[in-house]
């Protein structure tokens, strides 16, 4: 190796750092890292930056209890975050909110108090960076986590103009705007991502899309939007609303 040679922060670099800080070098390609990171201080300086990058992201992924037990499932390699056991686990703490609150604010309801009493943000995917194609996805993924809606929404539209099928970004794009107080562009990618009937999201986008017809006062609709639901959290959601 010269130790003279300018190391160039790519794409390929990038994805070998990311491959390091994840622990899957082989033996062979392990010793090899560390020998360049001893010989050359700029590829050492952008370990060290992606590592401080990543030690961020599980910061934040830790940030309240309810988002640090979804992420200690999500993170566990034996689950697949799409898996329908994550999914329960997710609808079991969202009727437990609800239920909860429900009988907090019982007396004297309204759909501003059944919003409050039922909206939480998805806790979001786990944030491990990926090639650098979706870099702009999960660094919108981290600020989503940090609660910096407007800045998630700013990196997630430019992407949803170029892939607007994607399932999992109009859905994100939808709770971020509804976290972000805008109902209604909340309901418009809602709306799109409840079409997507084969979507890990599907249930999921269906509370979310109702609370954002709530907050918009559209009751009927709220209703319509829950009817045929097969998710605990959902039926408990679609009651509270009946009984406005």
């Amino acid at each position: 190796m010269d130790p003279n040679k300018k190391i160039e922060n790519n794409q390929e670099t990038q994805e070998l750092i990311d491959a390091y800080l994840l622990g899957k070098l082989d033996t062979a390609a392990l010793a090899n890292f560390n020998e360049r990171m001893k010989i050359y201080p700029d590829f050492r300086v952008m370990v060290e930056e992606q590592r401080l990058l990543f030690k961020s992201i599980e910061e934040h992924n830790l940030k309240n209890s309810l988002d640090e037990y979804h992420e200690e499932i999500l993170e566990d390699p034996k689950k697949n975050w799409q898996s329908q056991g994550w999914l329960a686990i997710a609808a079991s703490f969202l009727i437990l909110i609800g239920v909860v609150s429900w009988a907090i604010f019982n007396n004297g309801n309204s759909p501003e108090k059944v919003f409050a009493a039922n909206f939480k943000p998805d806790p979001g995917l786990p944030t491990t960076m990926g090639t650098s194609s979706e870099y702009e996805f999960y660094y919108g993924m981290v600020n989503y986590k940090r609660k910096e809606y407007a800045e998630a929404i700013s990196r997630w539209e430019p992407i949803y103009g170029a892939n607007p099928e994607n399932d999992t970004l109009v859905y994100f794009l939808g709770v971020a705007n509804l976290a972000n107080g805008n109902p209604r562009q909340a309901e418009k990618y809602l709306q799109m991502a409840n079409k997507k009937t084969k979507s890990v999201f599907y249930e999921d986008t269906k509370y979310y899309l109702a609370l954002s017809l709530l907050k918009e006062n559209k009751i009927q609709e709220a209703i319509e939007a829950l009817t045929n639901s097969s998710s605990s959290a959902n039926i408990s959601l679609l009651q509270q609303i009946k009984d406005l």
